[in-house]
């Protein structure tokens, strides 16, 4: 969508001639549907938004990595070591693919929340990229994007056949037999008719010792515009096999930092979403928008882990006086030094939101509902294994693979809200907007049987203020005070009790209440156009989250609980910038980040013991956040059909996990890192493009995560009964110098 009106133009008289000559610029929604909407220079927020065009020219892999390097206060964390497995951060809040990880950003695609029922969690890799015509990020916890609008929401929009009508095809083949073919074609006909399909096919072997990857999307839309009414029906399918092998020893990595720890670590995902829009023009100012979906997905994990009882036994073959450990048939002896864990999940999602629009006189006012209904089904099957001499599982025959856990949750979400943006003035607008939600969470656990019903309600009113003012035509100031709410999730409200603790991708239980985390936002700053082509944005923002939710580690393997941990902060600067010329386009930026806790307790881990606990106190920092990231994109067309291109992005020093405290100096900091990544590509003709794109360039090698760990394989090798299994480092390996190199149809 795009303006031709932006506020600041106001703060002089209007003459037409300067009116028609106003660039076009982009229009978010301050709502999922459309209706309320301002352009990105009238939020009352640093709100971001970047097109299909500004996505490919970047030369990204994939969405997650273009957020993490394109975009103000994203910063991304390759825990798993597949690119369809990024762990994102905004603004200190998380957005990730893994159960068990706190979330902190609610996402939409052409209305639709697509976070999982089960733990809020995001797939990256059902997401159709080929199809996305316009990502944005919404700041701050703006109340009227619903649940897990803590930190912001990220917002997609779909191509449709009346917007990019014609056919785009991309094909290439990069590093660690790397392919991906991506197709699009969006036709129209009759009176108002369009339709729209896109695909992407992606194979790897991946770039981790034995995690190859493989992801096929399509996307369908077929719609109609008759003038004051406008619908769309569009279907999205998914699904993907993916390897990823978690955090590597720092042992290993000194020796191989492409290796892995133990394997394998799979994950399947499919999922599909119907989703129905609609949109009516009532009166000249009264507009209705609907949207409604079905979603399901089926996720079916696996993966091998230490075995708790091995490595209590190992520990206890250390202490003096200890016999007989070597001895197969010594009491107590523990042959099984692994466990193979089988997970299955089932969701779906049946929902509509209703929203109606009105403008009167200086009044742009909204009045909406939503309503939801998901269930999440899960089982954990758990068989003794063994380690191979390569580290990988290997189930012991004869042994059953037993079912420890099963859980059928089912939760119900209602909305209601309403806003206003009141022009005072032409220079300067006031948004006011309020959202009540309540949700109530039922699970059924067992272990497997009998189930044991549990329920939790939770409602909030949450609030929000903002206002922007055009102080000249090429200045203009905003500010915003907001409030979202994040309920617990089926996943943590199972997993909740320290005498209890779970096992991820999880074991649950019926468990101890969890309050709803409660986040406030303050933010202001200012845009800026000093010059032709010139942009210069700058915000000042503070979250507060009462009542956060972590993990707590209880063991060498993955096992743990959820807890209410009291206050957390994050507050800092984001600038950026731009600069566009003739043959030259480049941006900057730089984002300022101190998150730290503001209560006082204790984060339980393996390394966190009773005599050297873990603690944490108001002004301690958090852990995996870098409180300096800068980056630098630049674009040089050198000749008519030749652009040069490449980014930069500069990431600070970090708190390892566990180390919080930072009496563990073995841990350290994760060491602050440097990327550059290249990229050129020649118009070969009007239809076809080359391109070649080289990821670190330098091969620089770093690390994107770090906590610590017992070690059960210090060089690779297990240890053997009488070993130390001590203390390690244990981290998330940065991806080396890759390619790819590829070509690219479009005609329109």
């Amino acid at each position: 969508m795009v303006s031709t009106f932006p506020l600041a133009a106001a703060a002089q008289t209007v003459d037409i001639d300067k009116v028609h000559r106003l660039p076009q610029v982009e229009v978010v929604h301050q709502a999922p549907l459309p209706g309320l909407d301002v352009s990105v220079e009238e939020y009352p927020g640093n709100a971001q938004m970047r097109s299909d065009a500004q996505i490919e020219r970047s030369g990204a892999t994939n969405l997650a990595d273009f957020l993490s390097h394109s975009m103000p206060g994203v910063i991304n964390a390759d825990i798993q070591g597949n690119p369809y497995q990024i762990d994102l951060s905004y603004r200190g809040h998380r957005l990730s693919p893994l159960l068990g990880s706190p979330q902190g950003m609610s996402v939409y695609m052409d209305g639709v929340r697509i976070n999982q029922p089960l733990g809020d969690i995001m797939d990256w890799d059902l997401v159709p990229e080929m199809a996305l015509a316009d990502v944005a990020i919404i700041p701050g916890s703006n109340p009227l994007y619903g649940l897990n609008t803590l930190g912001g929401a990220l917002v997609l929009g779909t191509k449709s056949g009346f917007t990019h009508p014609g056919t785009e095809l991309d094909v290439s083949f990069g590093s660690h037999a790397r392919k991906r073919v991506e197709f699009g074609h969006g036709v129209q006909w009759g009176e108002g008719w369009h339709g729209y399909v896109a695909g992407t096919w992606f194979d790897e072997n991946g770039w981790r010792e034995r995690s190859p990857g493989h992801l096929g999307n399509l996307f369908l839309k077929l719609g109609r515009n008759l003038g004051d009414t406008s619908w769309a029906l569009s279907y999205t399918y998914g699904r993907s096999n993916l390897m990823g092998n978690g955090l590597l020893n720092q042992s290993l990595y000194d020796m191989q930092r492409n290796a892995g720890y133990t394997f394998y670590d799979q994950t399947r995902n499919r999922g599909g979403l119907l989703n129905f829009q609609l949109t009516r023009t009532i009166t000249p100012n009264d507009q209705v928008s609907l949207v409604a979906w079905h979603r399901s997905s089926r996720r079916n994990g696996s993966n091998g882990d230490v075995s708790e009882d091995w490595a209590e036994w190992i520990e206890d073959c250390e202490k003096p006086g200890t016999t007989n450990c070597t001895n197969p048939g010594a009491p107590g002896y523990v042959s099984h030094n692994a466990v193979f864990n089988v997970s299955q999940a089932r969701y779906s999602e049946v929902g509509t939101t209703l929203q109606w629009t009105r403008q009167a006189g200086a009044h742009q006012l909204a009045v909406g509902a939503e309503l939801a209904r998901s269930t999440a089904d899960y089982d954990q099957y758990e068989q003794a294994a063994v380690f191979d001499a390569h580290r990988v599982t290997q189930p012991v025959p004869g042994e059953d693979l037993e079912h420890e856990v099963s859980l059928r949750g089912r939760s119900t979400r209602i909305g209601l809200f309403a806003a206003d943006t009141i022009a005072l003035g032409d220079i300067t607008r006031l948004s006011l907007s309020a959202r009540w939600n309540k949700s109530r969470v039922r699970n059924d656990l067992g272990h497997p049987t009998p189930y044991d019903r549990e329920s939790f309600t939770y409602s909030k009113l949450n609030p929000a203020i903002g206002i922007t003012h055009a102080f000249t035509p090429a200045a203009l100031g905003f500010a915003s005070l907001s409030q979202g709410t994040r309920m617990p999730t089926a996943l943590e409200l199972g997993c909740a009790d320290p005498a209890k603790p779970c096992t991820l991708p999880t074991g649950l239980q019926a468990d101890p209440y969890l309050k709803q985390v409660v986040t406030r936002t303050l933010e202001f700053g200012a845009r800026l156009r000093p010059a032709e082509g010139v942009q210069v944005t700058g915000a000042l923002f503070r979250s507060v989250n009462n009542d956060d939710i972590a993990f707590m580690r209880s063991g060498i393997a993955q096992a743990g609980f959820f807890s209410n941990i009291g206050k957390t902060r994050r507050q800092g600067l984001e600038l950026s910038g731009r600069v566009q010329r003739s043959n030259w386009d480049l941006r900057a930026s730089y984002t300022y980040l101190d998150a730290t806790y503001q209560s006082s307790g204790v984060l339980f881990g393996p390394l966190s013991t009773a005599k050297k606990p873990n603690t944490f106190h108001p002004g301690t920092r958090m852990a995996a956040l870098p409180r300096h990231v800068f980056k630098l994109s630049a674009d040089w067309r050198v000749a008519p059909a030749v652009v040069v291109g490449g980014d930069w992005l500069a990431v600070g020093s970090m708190v390892a996990a566990g180390n919080e405290s930072g009496t563990r100096p073995k841990l350290n900091d994760v060491a602050g890192y440097g990327l550059f990544n290249a990229r050129v590509s020649w118009q070969v003709n009007a239809g076809w493009k080359a391109y070649l794109r080289i990821n670190n360039l330098l091969d620089k090698r770093y690390v994107t995560y770090a906590t610590g760990n017992e070690d059960a394989f210090p060089g690779g090798v297990v240890v053997k009964p009488g070993e130390d299994m001590g203390s390690a480092r244990f981290v998330a390996p940065g991806m080396g110098r890759s390619f790819v190199v590829g070509m690219r149809y479009e005609w329109r």
